[in-house]
C-alpha cells in the first residue's frame, strides 16, 4: 500500500509543477447598510424609497492568473476572474463563469495584446476620485452620479495596451464585437491614455456605442480626471459629458418617468465632482462631491440637478485587510411628469474588506 501512495506522489509531481506560475487572487467584502435609495426598490404608499437594513456583498471576487515566458521577451498571458455574492444574492443570472476581466493574450515589448471579456481604460486604470467601497444598492459610491455608471468590461473584445515609451504614460484601446447579429451593428470602442508622474496624474477616456440611440445614432461618453495621490494625500477631480440611450434606469435619477423617457432616446448628461483624502497612521479620512446637471431628452432640456455627498474613513487593519465607514446622501431637484419632486436619497454603511 505505501509503494501505491508512493508511486500516486511521484504521478502528481509533473501536474504541480505545471501549475507552479498559477496565481489565486481575490476581494472578500461585505457592509451593513441602511438604505433609503430607489435603487433598493422598497416603498413607501406615495411610491417613495423607505428605508431598509441591507447585508450587501460590495464586490467580492475571485480569480485565477498565469503566464508562460516564451522566449525573446514574449510571454503568453492569461486570466479567469469571476464575481462572488458572500450575502447569498445571486449576481450571475446567467449561469455563467468569467463575469470579470478574463482573457488569453500575449505580451512584449510591443505591449500586450488580449482577447476575451475585457475592461475599458476608464473601468481598469482610472476612477481615482471614486475612492470608496460599496454596493450596487446605496448612494455611498460615487456611480451614482454617473462616475464609473459607464466604465465596465465589453464581452468579445480585443484589448491592445500600449508599452511605455514616456515614462509614467500609459493607454490602451479596446474593440468589442456585437455578436447579437450578422451585422455587427452594435460594435463598440473606447481609448484612454494617463500620465504619471511625482504623484501627480492626469487620464482621459472615451468610448463609442454604435447604433446606440433609436435612428441608428452613435452614442459616447468621455471623462476626463486630474490630481495627486502621494505622501498619504488623495486630491483628485473629473468631468465628463455623455449622450447615450436612455433606460428605464434613468428616471430614478429624475430625468423623467419612464413612460415620458422611452428606451432609445438620446439622453445627454454633465458630470464633474472631486474627491479628498488624507492618511495619517493607519486611519484614512475621504471626502466626495459629485454633480449631475446639464441633462436633455432629445434635445430638450430637462430642468434640475442632482448633487452628491458622501463622507467616510477607511480603517487599515492589516496590509490586506480594511474596514470603513461611510455615510452617502443625494438631493434630487428632477421632478416626474406629474411635477412631483424626486425624493433625497441616503446610505449609511460600516464593512470589512480582505484581499488575498
Amino acid at each position: 500500500m505505501n509503494k501505491k501512495l508512493i508511486a500516486l506522489a511521484l504521478a502528481a509531481l509533473p501536474v504541480a509543477h505545471a501549475m507552479a506560475d498559477v496565481t489565486i487572487y481575490g476581494t472578500i467584502e461585505a457592509d451593513v447598510e441602511s438604505n433609503k435609495t430607489y435603487a433598493n426598490g422598497v416603498k413607501d404608499v406615495n411610491g417613495k424609497p423607505k428605508a431598509v437594513s441591507r447585508i450587501d456583498d460590495t464586490g467580492s471576487l475571485i480569480g485565477f492568473k498565469g503566464n508562460e515566458d516564451l522566449g525573446n521577451g514574449l510571454k503568453a498571458i492569461w486570466q479567469v476572474e469571476q464575481g462572488l455574492s458572500i450575502d447569498g444574492t445571486t449576481v450571475n443570472a446567467s449561469n455563467t463563469f468569467a463575469t470579470r476581466d478574463s482573457f488569453v493574450g500575449l505580451q512584449g515589448a510591443f505591449g500586450k495584446v488580449r482577447i476575451g471579456k475585457l475592461s475599458t481604460f476608464l473601468n481598469s486604470d482610472a476612477g481615482a476620485p471614486d475612492a470608496w467601497i460599496y454596493g450596487n444598492k446605496g448612494v455611498n459610491g460615487q456611480s451614482y452620479s454617473s462616475i464609473n455608471q459607464l466604465d465596465g468590461r465589453v464581452n468579445n473584445a480585443i484589448r491592445y495596451d500600449i508599452p511605455e515609451f514616456v515614462a509614467g504614460l500609459s493607454g490602451a484601446v479596446v474593440y468589442g464585437v456585437d455578436e447579437t447579429n450578422a451585422t455587427n451593428k452594435q460594435n463598440t470602442f473606447s481609448f484612454g491614455t494617463t500620465y504619471t508622474n511625482s504623484g501627480y496624474f492626469g487620464t482621459f477616456g472615451y468610448q463609442r456605442f454604435n447604433n446606440n440611440i433609436a435612428g441608428n445614432k452613435a452614442g459616447n461618453y468621455w471623462r476626463l480626471e486630474a490630481g495627486y495621490n502621494a505622501n498619504n494625500i488623495l486630491a483628485a477631480a473629473y468631468y465628463g459629458q455623455s449622450k447615450l440611450a436612455s433606460g428605464t434606469t434613468d428616471a430614478t435619477f429624475g430625468f423623467a418617468s419612464t413612460t415620458d423617457l422611452p428606451n432609445g432616446s438620446e439622453l445627454k448628461k454633465k458630470e464633474a465632482g472631486l474627491t479628498l483624502g488624507y492618511t495619517f497612521g493607519a486611519i484614512t479620512p475621504k471626502f466626495s462631491y459629485g454633480r449631475v446637471w446639464g441633462a436633455s431628452v432629445d434635445g430638450t432640456d430637462v430642468k434640475g440637478h442632482l448633487n452628491q455627498y458622501v463622507l467616510g474613513a477607511d480603517y487599515a487593519l492589516s496590509k490586506r485587510t480594511t474596514a470603513y465607514a461611510s455615510y452617502g446622501y443625494v438631493q434630487n431637484t428632477y421632478r416626474d411628469s406629474n411635477d412631483n419632486k424626486f425624493s433625497n436619497e441616503r446610505t449609511v454603511a460600516v464593512g470589512v474588506q480582505h484581499k488575498f
